[in-house]
């Protein structure tokens, strides 16, 4: 659907979904974060006995297990040849928009020229040693984007082909977007049980992806890992200091 685009129009799509992509994938992480005390640990859990306040705790874990099962199946949603998949702000859109040659080396050359000899210039740097430095580093730069793009959509390619992927949205489609006795994947062939890893997998290799995708379409750079980090200080600041008091 985008052989018509030119590469400068397929990069600003790619760039702008990107960025919300970004965004999309922030919110799953603190999701992710509050999950770790809501659904994957005892925190919360162990501090309620059999009661009647058990059932509504277990309908409170559930939606937020879904939720984040909803969210990570979002980021992967799949394009296909309906007009409105442009639409959607996925990893396999931007995939879909760069994995050009044209297009990467457009990327490429935008990557290259973050490097002008403007910046070099200072006391003891004449403008021809300022040119050189400039083109040494913006070559080192071009090579690091090639790389990294090729890096990326080979991954984001693997996943969008895993069972793995097939399972986690293949629950999502079952039993929480949608109420089916069978989906299409069913019907056209086994679809695997998602087992309680395969979100957590799919999540952790997700990460890569998306930084590495934001750091070479975006020309930013972004650390995954220090949003962890602040992610899950909030979270432990409000469900460590959360005492349950059951009623009945």
């Amino acid at each position: 659907m985008f052989e018509r685009m030119t590469s400068a129009e397929r990069i600003e799509l790619a760039q702008e979904r990107m960025q919300k992509v970004l965004d999309n994938f922030l919110y799953l992480l603190k999701l992710h974060a509050n999950n770790q005390f809501v659904v994957y640990t005892p925190t919360l859990s162990r501090q309620i006995r059999p009661s009647f306040a058990a059932n509504a705790f277990n309908v409170f874990q559930r939606s937020m297990y879904q939720i984040e099962i909803v969210r990570l199946c979002a980021l992967w949603d799949a394009v296909g040849k309906d007009k409105d998949d442009k639409e959607k702000e996925s990893i396999p859109l931007v995939v879909a928009l760069i994995d050009n040659p044209a297009v990467i080396s457009e990327l490429v050359a935008i990557a290259r020229s973050q490097y002008r000899p403007v910046d070099f210039l200072g006391a003891g740097i004449t403008p021809d040693e300022a040119k050189a430095i400039a083109a040494s580093r913006g070559k080192r730069e071009a090579k690091r984007a090639r790389a990294g793009l090729k890096r990326a959509i080979t991954a984001a390619r693997t996943i969008m082909a895993t069972s793995r992927l097939a399972s986690v949205i293949n629950v999502r489609d079952k039993h929480i977007a949608h109420s089916l006795a069978v989906t299409k994947r069913e019907k056209k062939g086994l679809v695997a049980p998602m087992s309680n890893r395969d979100g957590r997998e799919l999540l952790k290799k997700s990460a890569s992806i998306v930084e590495r995708l934001y750091r070479w379409v975006n020309c930013k750079s972004f650390s995954i890992a220090d949003s962890k980090k602040i992610n899950k200080k909030n979270a432990q600041a409000l469900w460590k200091g959360c005492k349950i008091k059951v009623l009945r």
